[in-house]
């Protein structure tokens, strides 16, 4: 790596890196999954709703990502990232006013949680990593990992933020407190500081800093671009269910809330120190390798998870979950760069984003559900330990990175 160049990038790159990990705090992909869980009981015995009817709600939040992704790529595209980003957080910050204004209709509950994916899909991943990629290339992968730690900053402040409206004032007040956050704390920040348009990288010649690369059109049709989504799509389903269950799954097991809301604060430091670790690996070593040495490792954690252990073998086993929480995204935007490239990046990653969306959503309700019919979380516990290897398993088919500028040499520019 030319250290001067690396130097360089970080110079003049390093706001995109802060602003994606305050904003992803609260994305749609990120704080109803590390909110909903501290909330289950309060929900349950206000409005009588089962675990696996409030859990569901993820499926609405990020599994309408299916059309909110796409939508978030047209908007960069076609409005630029500032506009994108600052409607998202509009919306996130309405959807969550909406949740304290719930009266008991468990739609009231789907439509505001629905409504923070779309109309916060500007603030998701797709926006915010479309910024820090085109922001740096030799560091790409560090800067990535830096900045999508900002779902493990979600894991730490988020569920503290509810839990303190929820111990004073009750639900109602959670929802306000987050909403708050949003509207006052990152929204201004970000109206100020997200440039108008996608940053220009170093030496491109083309202003979206996509000089080379394959278009979308082209991506869909590749074996790589389904391996990467089935990949990406294990991953989080495995911890996109996991997550908005740890703190129940560990009160059931007769660990107190608060020494289960302390676990699940361990996570998220992890979260934060596994995408610094893996991106500063993957911008080293093959990506899929390093998806490996830190994927089984969490999948064992999963297996302790499912029997009897002391606090400090369920925050070790919590530590190597966190390790790979969030990679599934920093992967996914590291790899899109690397096999596809910038050209067409913003359109290529919400495709991607499609089957994160559909496991996000699916993975937390089908868990519910499943604790509901059993009475425990031994299965679907085992089950993301079984996912987990697959993502790993898939990820490795992937082969050498291509030359992306001989590719785009002998290409048309997309329309």
């Amino acid at each position: 790596m030319n250290a001067r160049t690396s130097a360089g990038e970080w110079r003049s790159g390093w706001r995109s890196v802060a602003l994606t990990a305050l904003g992803l705090t609260c994305a749609p992909a990120t704080l109803p999954v590390y909110t909903l869980g501290i909330l289950v009981a309060s929900l349950t015995a206000e409005f009588q709703w089962n675990r696996a009817e409030i859990q569901a709600a993820i499926l609405f939040s990020t599994g309408l990502g299916l059309a909110g992704g796409p939508l978030a790529g047209g908007l960069v595209r076609r409005f630029g990232l500032r506009t994108t980003i600052v409607s998202g957080l509009i919306g996130m910050g309405a959807s969550l006013l909406l949740c304290a204004g719930m009266s008991g209709s468990l739609w009231q509950l789907y439509g505001a949680y629905g409504m923070m994916s779309l109309l916060g899909a500007g603030a998701n991943a797709v926006a915010w990593s479309t910024y820090v990629a085109a922001s740096f290339d030799k560091s790409r992968g560090l800067a990535l990992g830096i900045a999508l730690s900002g779902t493990g900053l979600s894991a730490v402040l988020m569920p503290r933020i509810a839990s303190a409206g929820l111990d004073q004032w009750g639900w109602r007040a959670a929802y306000l407190a987050l909403a708050a956050f949003v509207l006052v704390v990152v929204l201004p920040l970000c109206t100020l500081f997200v440039p108008r348009d996608v940053p220009r990288q170093a030496g491109s010649g083309n202003p979206t800093g996509a000089a080379s690369g394959m278009d979308v059109r082209e991506v869909v049709r590749t074996p790589k671009f389904w391996l990467i989504g089935l990949s990406s799509a294990c991953i989080y389903m495995a911890v996109g269910g996991l997550i908005p269950n740890l703190v129940p799954a560990l009160t059931d097991r007769g660990m107190t809330s608060s020494d289960a809301v302390s676990v699940m604060g361990v996570m998220g430091f992890t979260i934060i120190a596994g995408r610094i670790a893996v991106g500063v690996l993957v911008d080293r070593i093959w990506a899929p390798l390093v998806a490996l040495i830190v994927l089984v490792p969490a999948a064992t954690g999963c297996v302790l998870l499912n029997t009897d252990q002391p606090f400090f073998v369920y925050s070790i086993s919590a530590a190597a979950i966190g390790l790979v929480t969030g990679m599934e995204f920093d992967m996914l935007a590291f790899l899109i760069g690397r096999y596809f490239g910038l050209r067409d990046y913003a359109r290529i990653y919400g495709r991607l984003y499609m089957f994160l969306a559909v496991a996000a959503g699916t993975a937390p309700m089908a868990f519910g559900a499943m604790y509901d019919r059993t009475g425990t979380y031994t299965i679907p516990v085992a089950a993301a330990a079984t996912l987990l290897l697959i993502g790993a398993a898939t990820m490795l088919l992937l082969g050498r990175y291509p030359d992306l500028d001989s590719h785009s040499e002998n290409q048309p520019t997309a329309a």
